[in-house]
């Protein structure tokens, strides 16, 4: 693809322009569950790469091209979904179901393999939605416990 560089780079910085918009406290608030759900796809990259589930492209070194997906638009994603969602466990949960389900049947796969970010070699589309289902559970779990440990800090 012309100019992959430039496109990976606004990839990157593109959505972090929405996160003003966030709010200061909503942004101190599901930060480290955003930067925990990024760093655990990645890990979870690496491990399906190395299972041969999918293959991701190269990108611009030093970053691979899920890089600058996970830490750009998933991310930010991220942020937001808590920040709409959070303590409303039915509305996130169907929330995810629904944006997941866009992503992996109607078409956001094929971006992604288009603009060579990544591509499912391994695994049904099926099992590739069970992964993101688990993902978006261990995600809020982690919010969850983040939640509980402020709150009881706030009552020393």
């Amino acid at each position: 693809m012309k100019n992959s560089k430039l496109f990976y780079i606004a990839l990157l910085i593109l959505p972090w322009l929405t996160v003003p918009f966030l709010g200061r406290n909503s942004l101190k608030k599901y930060l480290p569950a955003g930067l925990f759900i990024s760093i655990f796809t990645k890990a979870l990259d690496l491990f399906g790469e190395k299972k041969k589930w999918w293959k991701i492209y190269e990108g611009v070194p030093p970053l691979d091209s899920a890089n600058f997906f996970n830490f750009g638009p998933y991310f930010v994603a991220s942020l937001w979904m808590l920040k709409l969602t959070f303590g409303k466990f039915p509305l996130y949960l169907i929330s995810n179901l629904i944006l997941h389900f866009c992503f992996i049947y109607l078409g956001g796969l094929k971006l992604l393999k288009r603009f060579k970010i990544a591509s499912i070699d391994g695994l049904t589309k099926s099992q590739y939605f069970a992964i993101h289902f688990l993902r978006c559970l261990v995600f809020y779990f982690f919010q969850y416990i983040n939640n509980i440990s402020h709150d009881t800090k706030k009552l020393h």
